[in-house]
């Protein structure tokens, strides 16, 4: 049986963004797929080491309905994410001083992502 390949595209970092991508990438992960989990500029900022989720005007209940579902944190399903082997990638940024990040991620340009979409079984962007 053939590993299947996803790839998927963090783009914002509002609260109720960050979930999805790191969701799909834990489930993806979990079933045996090889997972490609890169962010864009804005995406970036997930993984952050000083990162703090925030929702969007309107839904600031969102971080305490979270809380109270006891659902993990984003930095808990990136560990996660990061411990079953999800391959991280920082698309078309220099992020040389200026972002500490909490795991090391490979700066790529947005055409290779692209390309690795193309071969992919499964490609979703947030």
């Amino acid at each position: 049986m053939n590993t299947k390949k996803v790839v998927v595209l963090a783009l914002h970092d509002e609260l109720e963004s960050a979930y999805p991508p790191l969701n799909i990438a834990v489930g993806a992960a979990s079933s045996g797929a090889d997972v490609i989990l890169a962010f864009s500029r804005k995406g970036v900022n997930i993984l952050d080491k000083l990162y703090i989720p925030i929702p969007s005007a309107g839904i600031e209940y969102l971080s305490s309905a979270i809380s109270d579902f006891n659902a993990p944190s984003i930095n808990e399903l990136l560990e996660i994410a990061v411990e079953m082997g999800v391959q991280l990638y920082v698309v078309d940024l220099d992020i040389k001083d200026s972002t500490d990040l909490r795991y090391p991620a490979e700066q790529v340009p947005i055409k290779w992502i692209l390309n690795e979409a193309v071969t992919a079984d499964l490609f979703v962007h947030f």
